[in-house]
């Protein structure tokens, strides 16, 4: 049964939001590295067992695992193999954006971790402002991974997501904000729980300029609790400094990691820089796990563009 990690902080590095698109990690969790599975049996001596495709963390990062095969022999399919926690993690401002504002972004992310390697590209991004106070966006990222030798590509899950602002924080005397931003995460086919999950992540945010100060904390149903915080900078030319903590307590309970000694908590720490060229950013991140290797922990490294878009009905009309 295949075990998801979810690190969508990287995923925030990825996609990027639509007033700051460095901050992606919020519009949904593209990509997060995979963990093996049990093998299944190959239809032959060398082909690769059938792959799950699933995904995650987050952000971004859940895994999915596929492995491959070389002999067809008892052994070696029922052959013991790691799991991974479920955790999960969300990064959000409470920043909204003018009714008809949005966001396209492509980016790449690599991340390794213990016995493999995964590659994200694309990673495909897109979001609107319904109005002045709910943004709507979604994320499909595509992976090509590697672990023990088993090479597995696919689409990886897929994140719809809403922001729905309580207090606007350019309009406060304190520049205090609140918002809330239900995600639907669509795990790739043959998630062992079911393909269909939940979060509900807080933000807050506080401005200081040249500084903003913003976090998340919520609940993944696929089961772990979580909270986050950044801390970023920003330049009279536009240059965006930020950096990040996540972390994820899993409550899921898991007789053989508890076992093992495998911690049930997971934390993540990353640096990005974004600039603004004309209506679009260019950004960049690297990121690695508090946890070791051995307990699921990962090191990335992503990167990518975002274009911001003006509807016609958001231009008033002189």
């Amino acid at each position: 049964m295949t075990q998801r990690s979810l690190c969508v902080l990287f995923t925030l590095l990825l996609t990027g939001t639509f007033l700051h698109p460095h901050a992606a990690e919020a519009q949904g969790n593209s990509g997060r590295p995979k963990a093996p599975k049990a093998p299944q049996a190959p239809t032959s001596p060398t082909s690769p067992a059938p792959s799950t495709g699933s995904t995650s963390t987050t952000t971004t990062s859940t895994s999915t695992s596929v492995s491959t095969l070389t002999t067809t022999s008892a052994a070696d399919i029922l052959s013991p193999v790691t799991t991974f926690r479920q955790f999960g993690s969300w990064l959000d401002d409470a920043s909204p954006a003018i009714k008809g504002q949005g966001q396209m972004s492509i980016g790449m992310g690599h991340w390794r971790m213990s016995g493999g390697s995964q590659t994200n590209f694309p990673m495909l991004g897109a979001g609107v402002a319904v109005s002045d106070r709910v943004q709507m966006s979604a994320s499909v990222p595509f992976y090509h991974t590697s672990y023990g030798g088993t090479v597995a590509r696919g689409m990886d899950d897929v994140y719809l997501s809403a922001k729905v602002n309580l207090i606007d924080p350019t309009l406060t005397l304190s520049e205090f904000g609140l918002s809330v931003s239900p995600v639907v995460e669509v795990l790739s086919a043959g998630a062992a729980d079911g393909r269909v999950h939940f979060a509900l992540p807080v933000n807050m945010e506080i401005r200081r300029a040249p500084f903003r100060v913003y976090g998340s904390a919520g609940y993944f149903t696929r089961g772990s609790v979580f909270s986050g915080a950044a801390l970023e900078w920003s330049s009279a030319r536009g240059l965006m400094v930020t950096g990040v903590v996540t972390q994820s307590y899993s409550i899921k309970d898991d007789a053989t990691l508890d076992g093992l000694g495998v911690s049930p908590r997971r934390a993540d720490v990353a640096l990005s820089v974004a600039y603004p060229v004309r209506t679009a950013a260019v950004y960049g991140s690297v990121g690695r796990s508090l946890n070791s290797l051995d307990e699921g922990g990962t090191v990335s490294v992503n990167g990518g563009i975002a274009i911001s878009f003006t509807s016609v009905r958001a231009i008033p009309f002189r």
